[in-house]
């Protein structure tokens, strides 16, 4: 071989070895995550329910427009 040849054959490998390093580490896969699905209301109240005993009906408004607040703040997060 002469040195255009070797030359080119270097080039070609290293060429190989890049691409093979970036297919390697491929960051731009897919991934399929299952969509956000938020609690019903029935699901709110049993956990609330669980937790604490509320007697006084704006107090437990008032915990009930926290958690879904929160559960608004998550959905945004995670979608």
């Amino acid at each position: 071989m002469n040195s255009e040849e070797d030359e080119f054959r270097r080039i070609e490998a290293e060429a190989l070895r890049l691409w093979a390093a970036q297919t390697d580490n491929d960051d731009d896969t897919q991934v399929y995550a299952k969509p956000w699905v938020g609690l019903t209301d029935e699901e709110f109240d049993a956990a609330i329910n669980s937790n604490i005993t509320i007697t006084d009906a704006r107090l437990r408004d008032g915990v009930y427009g926290v958690a879904l607040d929160i559960a608004a703040l998550l959905k945004e997060k995670n979608t």
